[in-house]
């Protein structure tokens, strides 16, 4: 079976919600997804000019919530507003909630080695100033049946979230700490340059129609304390331990890659940076909906023959606060290892792009501190997970 190569990956910054009530409207509001999509398709053409446009196959997208300005193929609708891609490249939108941006670079990564493709892209995108998670939950037409209600305790991801915190014995000093922590992060990388080689730029206007670009996470508040949001009321649960800042902002943001076959690589004089050693989907109960992230890490290791102590660098999608430490604390996993530049706590969560966030994260912190060998997972809704191993090409 060929091998199939990573060759660039990059996302957009992630854009804040609008607040109608303080008069605040999200850097990227008014930016429809498609326009989004479109920019990272082009800035990789730009960023790689030896590939031809007509040679990219395909392009494999994710996106959660397809309704409004998102609901009919994304894939497809992004390669028709990029000004760089020919009609003759096909898009296909596929939903794995959370983790589709990882379940779309596996199928492409697939689709090469078995050699269908020689150049494909991947990633996602989720707009949720104009496509609102929950949304498309109609609830007098619900999607799910009575046989789903009769076999499982379906609840809200709030509540799972508090789940974990009982299940795996999480405090509410460690929610505290890592929720801090996050924004502390993400702050320090961001003022020392470390996420310029992936993120690309986007012109928008802001609310008094005045042009702007946005280069950089602008839900990250750097003043954010352990001491300061103990204090947040906890809407889940009783006496409970998640509030607001212990689960992942609400942002709008794409994400996308190249993945090429060793053929393409040469033809094109494309450089390797990382191919994949192993990609698993764990499902879980979707009452705690969660804890995925263990039993998909499991899976990823012994399919890969490694241990947690051969993998130098993990990225773990910050969902909710607890998810992270269960997940530490029952692999044994370091914390210094963990999501080094902050989460999604700190600079949010668009729920189809994250999956391909978290990838170009990865590469280039792997790249910086020249690692061999690193890891990403994140839970997804209704009792999925996503987790994917990488090696570095050197």
């Amino acid at each position: 079976m060929r091998e199939a190569y990573l060759v660039d990956a990059v996302r957009t910054p992630r854009g804040r919600m609008s607040r109608p009530k303080k008069n605040f409207v999200g850097e990227f509001a008014n930016v429809h997804p498609a326009t989004l999509g479109a920019i990272l398709v082009d800035a990789l053409l730009e960023r790689n000019p030896s590939i031809p446009p007509e040679k990219v196959e395909d392009l494999f997208y994710s996106t959660v919530i397809a309704e409004n300005e998102q609901a009919a193929n994304m894939g497809r609708t992004v390669v028709l507003a990029s000004k760089k891609l020919p009609a003759t490249t096909s898009g296909i939108t596929m939903n794995r909630a959370c983790s589709g941006a990882l379940q779309a670079t596996a199928f492409a990564s697939a689709s090469i080695r078995v050699g269908d493709y020689d150049l494909l892209m991947a990633g996602g995108g989720e707009h949720m100033n104009m496509c609102p998670i929950g949304g498309s939950m109609n609830y007098e037409h619900l999607p799910f049946s009575q046989a789903v209600f009769d076999n499982y305790n379906m609840c809200s991801q709030g509540e799972s979230a508090e789940m974990i915190c009982e299940k795996y014995n999480v405090n509410q000093q460690e929610i505290d700490d890592f929720s801090a922590r996050s924004h502390k992060l993400a702050h320090a990388a961001t003022e020392a340059g470390k996420f310029k080689n992936e993120i690309i730029p986007v012109p928008y206007k802001d609310q008094d129609g005045n042009d702007q670009v946005l280069d950089w996470d602008s839900n990250i508040r750097p003043g954010t304390t352990a001491e300061k949001i103990t204090t947040l009321p906890r809407p889940f649960k009783p006496n409970g331990f998640i509030h607001a800042a212990a689960a992942s902002a609400i942002v709008d943001g794409c994400s996308q890659a190249i993945w090429a076959s060793g053929d393409a690589c040469k033809e094109y004089g494309l450089k390797p940076r990382a191919k994949i050693l192993a990609s698993t989907n764990a499902g879980v109960k979707p009452d705690i909906m969660l804890d995925g992230p263990i039993p998909g890490t499991e899976l990823a290791l012994k399919r890969a023959g490694l241990t947690v102590d051969d993998i130098e660098l993990f990225e773990i999608n910050e969902a909710f606060a607890s998810v992270p430490i269960a997940w530490m604390k029952t692999l044994g996993i370091p914390l210094e290892k963990v999501n080094i530049n902050g989460g999604a706590i700190a600079m949010g969560h668009p729920l189809g792009a994250t999956g391909g966030i978290l990838i170009a994260t990865l590469i280039n912190e792997m790249e910086r501190q020249d690692l061999t060998i690193g890891l990403i997972t994140m839970c997804a809704a209704y009792g999925q997970s996503g987790t994917m191993i990488f090696e570095r090409v050197k």
